[in-house]
């Protein structure tokens, strides 16, 4: 079956530096701290990110619960842009893209979540599961992440 690209980005405006937001977001261990749900990232390669730095996560996902992904840091490019990519047993290679753009007083951070679907897939995902679903949680996401980078 054709698989097609499905891209969705999020945005939110953060009253924080770039170096800070991307320090802080390009720490995948941290992601927790943030992402809702149950999730947990432990490293798997020892000291600082960078390209090829891999971790392992647990998260549940529509109710399943400690659904595993490896995951790889695919871009470290301070402080404009961090990409990893997961590797999900259902949805094959998501890859994660964060754009850190300075904005007045603060930085302008966009996630970029990318993966390929079959179309009946991508329709309903499209249609029902991000306005639904997917947006509600990252709106939640986004505004958990901005109130502990602007209260630090």
């Amino acid at each position: 079956m054709t698989m097609i690209p499905v891209s969705n980005v999020y945005r939110v405006v953060i009253n924080a530096g770039p170096e800070k937001v991307f320090a802080y977001v390009s720490d995948l261990t941290r992601h927790p701290e943030w992402s809702g749900g149950k999730l947990t990232i432990e490293a798997l390669t020892a000291g600082s990110v960078a390209v090829g730095s891999q971790y392992k996560s647990f998260g549940e996902v529509a109710g399943q619960q400690y659904r595993p992904n490896e995951l790889r840091v695919t871009h470290y490019e301070p402080p404009t842009r961090f990409t990893f990519t997961a590797q999900d047993r259902d949805f094959g290679e998501v890859t994660h893209e964060f754009r850190f753009t300075p904005q007045a007083d603060g930085t302008l951070m966009e996630r970029t979540i990318s993966m390929k679907m079959n179309p009946a897939m991508a329709f309903a995902f499209k249609l029902f599961i991000r306005p639904l679903i997917g947006q509600p949680m990252m709106d939640k996401a986004f505004a958990r992440l901005k109130e502990k980078l602007e209260r630090s």
